[in-house]
């Protein structure tokens, strides 16, 4: 009797506990409208939220249908950050107001504060069971929010968003945690990297799970990043012709105008976009969509024709790199491969120095996903998942001492490769008008003393070059669009030749170049590179140049700690060194004993990193992952032993090729 009193007043007061308060994620909405999905906050928040980024121009209303739980009065409560509090004092541009039922409420949100927290929207009586809301963007200028908290008490959650996690999986109702079946191989990290790994695992036969935190696979090259590196100079010939798979070319074509997949240029090679497959030039059937596509998207529904053959180029790239996506997305499927995308990998579950599992959440649902999995290859490009499982790491700028690096500081710092936006404006019927830089207070001030006349980007707009981007990554990005925003507000304004131009498109997921290296049993220096040090592992095969970017002394100088505009060193006679191969053991951690490291958060020093970091050299050392699998897979055994005790079988797969390959 007393286990039935007890057992009916927790069900009581679980009744209870859910009519006082219910909560909704942004990034769940029915229609987003104008705003789009951002996941780059994850690292502070726990979950994506949605962005107002309209270059200025207010974004159409992101509008939802939701269950209410019970009738009566509710406060109302935004998780909102006012993204430029990091540099201006006054209100932000991010403002933004929560509709209810047709009803405004009326507190201007995201203007305030200096860290993500929830702000009071006001009160609103709920009369039936479900309820209309709609964000309303007021500026155009990248306002976001979480999420919108209701309850019957006028407390807001708590700040502490990570502890925060199960309550919100509880206020909305995503409770569940979908365990997957256990892998052979676990890929975190979808660019060309991790979809070269996954797909050379998966033709020898593994089982194996590749897990992305974007809609689209490819990483870097499909946000825009051209695919760089030489790949038929490999010292096995047989490497880079997966990775021509994954990257949409074919290994063998040649046509009459030598547009071909090595296309080698400045002496360190390149990829063109004429080099692609021409199946890939039809336009994008996907429910999926992008920056650039929104841009084109938003100008026709305007009835805005797009004819200038700049612009005209950029969306045909575009559309190729979709298709390209799409199709590599259908490859990796087609072999088997469990795809999974929109997945934030955030934990990390040890036995031992093994990792046992790692724990994903949906970033448009907040659904759980375990992966369990004997073999795990982080490609995130962060280190992500060797940072979580306590991998030796290394971020920033090594001290000469260390290897001996002719270009190293005398003293270790944290100056890193930045990241990078495409952003473009073009003339147009109804150019608009763009604020002057004193009315965007909060944006880089230029004049007329230091501006650029751009139209668009170019590989030297990069910021974030002494932050952390693995942890910084949305202040990374704003600090970008601070850029793009400020140098636009003097170009437009006072440029005569632009004054017909209109900023219509600033992509919003930053491209980076360099985050955290995981530490293998050895780390790449640019003293090996150099000397063309002989590995008797010696793998795949890198043509890049030594090149590392750094801030043009100019722009610290107006801008210290928040540089933008950078200069590159390939041109350099140190740097022009030309095809040295890669020891296989920069591509696994040395202290965690099942984790694979591709991409560029392998085993290098700062100043290596420069010559390994384009994608398709990195797609090609994903393949000697793959088949460094393999035989792990074969032995029962992990990364390590694969140079200790089968090396000679590691050689083997490298010089026959990997199976059903062209």
């Amino acid at each position: 009797m007393k286990k039935a009193i007890i057992l009916i007043t927790l069900c009581l007061t679980a009744a209870s506990c859910s009519e006082r308060c219910f909560l909704v994620e942004t990034e769940s909405f029915d229609d987003k409208g104008g705003w789009v999905a951002d996941h780059q906050a994850f690292e502070k928040i726990g979950s994506s939220y949605l962005l107002a980024h309209g270059a200025g121009v207010p974004v159409e209303d992101a509008t939802t249908t939701v269950n209410v739980p019970g009738p009566g009065k509710y406060h109302v409560y935004a998780s909102t950050y006012n993204w430029t509090s990091p540099w201006y004092d006054g209100k932000g541009p991010g403002a933004f107001q929560i509709e209810v039922d047709g009803n405004t409420l009326p507190t201007v949100l995201g203007t305030t504060g200096n860290c993500w927290e929830w702000q009071y929207a006001g009160c609103v009586e709920f009369r039936s069971e479900t309820a209309k809301l709609a964000l309303k963007d007021l500026k155009g200028f990248d306002g976001r929010v979480d999420a919108i908290f209701f309850s019957k008490r006028e407390k807001a959650p708590s700040a502490d968003y990570m502890s925060l996690d199960g309550k919100r999986r509880k206020w909305t109702g995503k409770t569940e945690i979908k365990n997957e079946p256990k892998a052979d191989l676990v890929v975190i990290g979808g660019g060309i990297a991790g979809c070269s790994t996954a797909l050379t695992a998966a033709r020898y036969g593994l089982n194996v799970v590749l897990i992305d935190n974007q809609p689209w696979l490819g990483g870097n090259a499909q946000l825009g990043v051209t695919l760089d590196g030489v790949g038929w100079m490999n010292l096995y010939p047989k490497l880079g012709r997966l990775t021509c798979e994954v990257a949409g070319i074919h290994p063998d074509r040649k046509d009459d105008k030598a547009t071909y997949w090595y296309t080698d240029y400045n002496g360190i090679g390149g990829i063109g976009y004429n080099a692609y497959e021409p199946k890939y030039t039809v336009p994008v059937q996907d429910a999926r969509s992008s920056d650039l596509l929104d841009a084109e998207r938003r100008l026709k529904d305007s009835g805005e024709e797009i004819t200038d053959a700049r612009e005209l180029e950029m969306l045909k790239q575009e559309y190729i790199r979709k298709n390209t996506s799409a199709n590599r997305e259908k490859l990796l499927r087609d072999a088997g491969v469990r795809v999974f995308q929109n997945i934030q990998v955030y934990k990390v579950e040890k036995e031992g120095t093994k990792i046992s599992k790692v724990i994903g959440k949906d970033l448009n649902t907040g659904e759980l996903y375990v992966f369990r999995g004997t073999l795990f290859s982080d490609c995130t490009g962060d280190g992500t998942v060797g940072y979580l499982a306590g991998a030796d790491f290394a971020i920033g700028r090594e001290a000469k001492s260390f290897a001996n690096e002719p270009s190293a500081p005398d003293e270790p710092d944290q100056k890193k490769m930045g990241a990078s936006l495409f952003w473009y404006a073009f003339p147009r019927t109804e150019p608009g008008v763009f604020p002057k830089p004193e009315e965007i207070p909060w944006a880089m001030q230029l004049d007329a003393d230091y501006h650029f006349k751009r139209w668009r980007s170019e590989w030297w707009w990069e910021t974030g070059l002494e932050l952390d981007n693995a942890q910084e990554a949305e202040l990374v990005r704003d600090n970008f669009l601070r850029a793009v925003y400020g140098n636009w507000a003097y170009v437009k304004n006072f440029v005569p030749e632009y004054a017909d131009y209109r900023l219509d498109y600033v992509q919003h997921i930053g491209m980076k170049r360099e985050s955290r290296r995981l530490l293998g049993d050895i780390i790449l220096s640019e003293s090996d590179v150099l000397a063309k040090k002989e590995f008797p592992d010696a793998s795949f095969t890198s043509t890049w140049t030594m090149d590392v970017h750094f801030a043009r002394p100019e722009n610290s100088a107006r801008f210290p700690g928040w540089e933008w505009i950078t200069y590159c060193t390939n041109e350099e006679p140190i740097a022009r060194v030309f095809k040295y191969d890669i020891p296989y053991r920069c591509l696994y951690s040395r202290n965690i004993d099942n984790l694979f490291v591709g991409g560029r958060c392998m085993s290098v020093t700062h100043m290596a990193l420069g010559t390994v970091r384009v994608q398709f050299t990195l797609g090609m050392g994903g393949e000697v992952i793959g088949m460094a699998a393999k035989i792990c897979h074969d032995h029962g055994s992990f990364p390590r032993s694969v140079y200790t005790d089968h090396l000679d079988e590691l050689k083997d797969c490298m010089t026959t090729g990997i199976p059903g390959t062209l």
